[in-house]
């Protein structure tokens, strides 16, 4: 059974600092995240698309071919 992670891209507040994080760097932690789960053998890293606040990936194909490179 393939194993991954799914990121809805949402950008929400940080429960333990309170902070909510920018979009680059929501962005940054997804790439981060993503590269991880190759890292631990995970078979797929999905990521929703959305074009309204609070997320982020208006263009998950884009971000995903970055993250591919």
């Amino acid at each position: 059974m393939p194993s991954g992670i799914f990121s809805a891209g949402d950008v929400t507040m940080d429960p333990t600092t309170g902070r909510t994080p920018t979009e680059h760097e929501r962005l940054k932690a997804s790439t981060t995240i993503a590269k991880h789960a190759e890292e631990e053998g995970m078979d797929v890293f999905a990521t929703g698309e959305h074009h309204n606040p609070p997320f982020y990936p208006s263009s998950p194909t884009t971000n995903l071919g970055y993250i591919a490179a």
